[in-house]
């Protein structure tokens, strides 16, 4: 598969034949999980051939890459210095734009259509267990309409046409509507519907600070997911404080209260449960925890930096190196914040020369 890969031309995934083929390869990685190796080399023999940025990148490595672990994984920050597609950027049909909270920079994330991204994001949200189709869901974020370019958006509308109940977005221009929100919601708390509540965790606070003495107690059955957020925001909170008052807040232990873990530079997600939760992936993404220092991946209960590596990036590059500092567990890890000092080696290339590309 690996040497097929190598023939490709870069109109390969243009044709939407072969994406739904790719979408179908990496979803039964559910059932054969020994596949991932495999489909991580073909996927990465496609991406070194047809993706400039990531060719010359690779140069800085060894050619003969035989295992999924040994993949050259790409900065995240060129997402926001430079271009990071496989096909002629004029064939783009949608980008993803990161928030750019923490540099200014925002990355942009480029896709030929959506096609991959929806499947995964509602496939993943099953994998992990998230009732997104048995619950009235509401999001407290923009809709994908007045946010085109927010995956975040983009994967809530996902899950929303997944739904059979009428799903609601409550922040729009840019303002949350509280009023209409918690008058919706109440009414189905009344009625003794389960609900799912999702959004950032900036936006569950700002919840909770403008209402602190009327808690909304859900039904049985009902989950928050927060997907992070707070960083640039102009005050930080405790993740276990956080935590504690999502869950008296609204009536939920804390195995109902869901934190998801993505970035726009990638298709799939995390899930875990509770404030000190294990993060779980779907078999078709894996994550290392590298010693910046060293490059090599770090033993079990210690830390250093999160390598995603996404079978579901097929635009762009499938190994990516962030700045997420986690702990390696046996099976997975836990998230514990952001680096800004660490930066990986791996290559010799800067950030500057690499963008010149």
């Amino acid at each position: 598969m690996k040497e097929k890969a190598k023939k490709l031309p870069a109109s390969f995934f243009q044709d939407p034949c072969n994406r739904r083929w790719w979408i179908d390869q990496i979803v039964s990685l559910r059932k054969n999980p020994q596949n991932f190796d495999n489909l991580a080399l073909f996927l990465f023999e496609f991406q070194k051939n047809h993706c400039a940025v990531y060719k010359t990148f690779c140069q800085c490595f060894p050619q003969d890459i035989s295992s999924w672990r040994d993949i050259p994984a790409l900065p995240q920050e060129l997402f926001k210095k430079t271009t990071v597609f496989c096909h002629d950027i004029n064939k783009a049909g949608f980008y993803y734009l990161s928030s750019g909270t923490t540099s200014g920079a925002r990355g942009k994330h480029n896709f030929l259509d959506n096609t991959v991204y929806k499947a995964i994001s509602v496939l993943g949200a099953v994998q992990a267990e998230i009732p997104i189709d048995q619950v009235h869901l509401h999001f407290l974020v923009p809709s994908s309409k007045e946010e085109p370019h927010s995956s975040l958006s983009a994967m809530f509308s996902f899950w929303a046409e997944k739904n059979p109940f009428p799903s609601h977005f409550w922040i729009k221009n840019n303002v949350l509507q509280t009023k209409s929100f918690r008058q919706t919601l109440t009414e189905q708390i009344i009625a003794n519907r389960k609900v799912g509540v999702c959004g950032t965790a900036f936006s569950f606070a700002y919840l909770m600070d403008n209402e602190p003495n009327d808690p909304m107690i859900l039904p049985q059955g009902s989950f928050i997911l927060e997907t992070g957020g707070m960083k640039g925001k102009h005050r930080e909170v405790d993740r276990k404080e956080f935590y504690l008052r999502l869950s008296s807040y609204f009536g939920l232990p804390q195995d109902q209260i869901v934190s998801e873990y993505g970035m726009t530079e990638l298709s799939t997600q995390a899930y875990s449960r509770g404030y000190d939760g294990e993060f779980q992936l779907p078999p078709w993404a894996r994550v290392l925890i590298i010693d910046p220092r060293t490059d090599q991946e770090c033993q079990v209960g210690q830390r250093g930096l999160i390598r995603w590596i996404d079978l579901a990036n097929v635009d762009s590059v499938l190994c990516i190196q962030t700045l997420d500092i986690g702990i390696r567990t046996p099976k997975s890890f836990f998230l514990l914040g952001r680096s800004i000092k660490a930066t990986p080696r791996g290559c010799s290339l800067s950030f500057e020369e690499m963008s010149s590309f």
